[in-house]
């Protein structure tokens, strides 16, 4: 769920391994991974994979600054997430939020992360890609939406590999499945 495992996203960017000058996300800084334990394979960066995986990128880029703006917001409802994201990832997003409201919280700072495109299917149908990434959550909190105090969860992880998988659906990448890996550092 996103509320234990994260806190999560910024204004430095979401760093592109495609070599892309995309935008970056506004509130979501970069952050290196440590030892190898992420982004072991990247995917082509040329051709029309490597134009896919740009649009992929841009796609997750965005939805993190979705998310970061509806999770620090007490009266969002997240619509705007549906841009960005669809089945698993929404609901579970959506689900996050309403809780979040619900516990009368909201988040403040903003994740970094180190996203790469490790995979690109055009023959698919319909299209897919995966994005690898490295979050860290450590500049990212709960607090009280009134008091701004913190109230962070016990055993927060602060700093985890995450997978989205994204399909093309209508003209458009969307994030169907986002999987955070806790037990695995970066």
């Amino acid at each position: 769920m996103l509320l234990s495992a994260c806190s999560s996203s910024g204004s430095a960017g979401s760093v592109d391994r495609l070599g892309s000058d995309a935008p970056t996300v506004a509130g979501v800084n970069p952050v290196t991974p440590s030892g190898g334990s992420v982004n072991a394979t990247i995917a082509p960066t040329t051709g029309p994979e490597g134009a896919a995986g740009r649009l992929a990128m841009r796609t997750y880029q965005n939805w993190w600054q979705a998310q970061t703006e509806a999770f620090g917001r007490t009266d969002s409802d997240g619509i705007a997430l549906e841009t960005y994201s669809s089945g698993k990832a929404l609901s579970d997003t959506l689900i996050g939020l309403r809780q979040l409201h619900d516990a009368k919280l909201v988040m403040t700072g903003a994740p970094r992360n180190s996203a790469v495109v490790t995979a690109v299917d055009l023959k698919a149908d319909p299209h897919t890609a995966v994005i690898e990434d490295c979050l860290d959550v450590s500049d990212w909190h709960r607090v009280d939406a009134a008091t701004k105090a913190a109230r962070e969860p016990v055993g927060r992880v602060n700093r985890y590999v995450a997978t989205a998988s994204l399909r093309w659906f209508q003209a458009r990448w969307l994030i169907y499945d986002f999987e955070r890996k806790a037990d695995r550092t970066c």
